[in-house]
């Protein structure tokens, strides 16, 4: 048989599996290449978006006062309770 048969006969259309099978692969193309390759831009593009922007940032530097000194003595002095009573209230549980 040749080519010239095969196309006067028709035996090269598409059948019903034959376009399953190729939406199938289709599907995997899009999956393994397509996808990766999308995600690495957007991520590569949000990368260069947030370093541009980190150039115009303005960065303070400042010394405690004594109200921001007291607010940090005060939470020391509640994680020290918080932990007191953790430690009681594990003691009573295995007591």
């Amino acid at each position: 048989m040749n080519i010239n048969e095969l196309f006067k006969n028709r035996k090269l259309r598409i059948g019903f599996t034959s376009f399953i099978g190729l939406v199938f692969i289709g599907f995997l193309t899009g999956w393994i290449f397509l996808i990766p390759i999308a995600t690495v831009a957007f991520l590569l593009y949000g990368y260069i978006v947030y370093t541009r922007d980190q150039k115009h940032r303005i960065s303070l530097n400042y010394k405690p006062n004594e109200a921001m000194k007291a607010i940090a003595r005060r939470e020391i002095e509640l994680n020290k309770e918080k932990r007191i009573i953790y430690e009681q209230m594990k003691g009573e549980k295995v007591g």
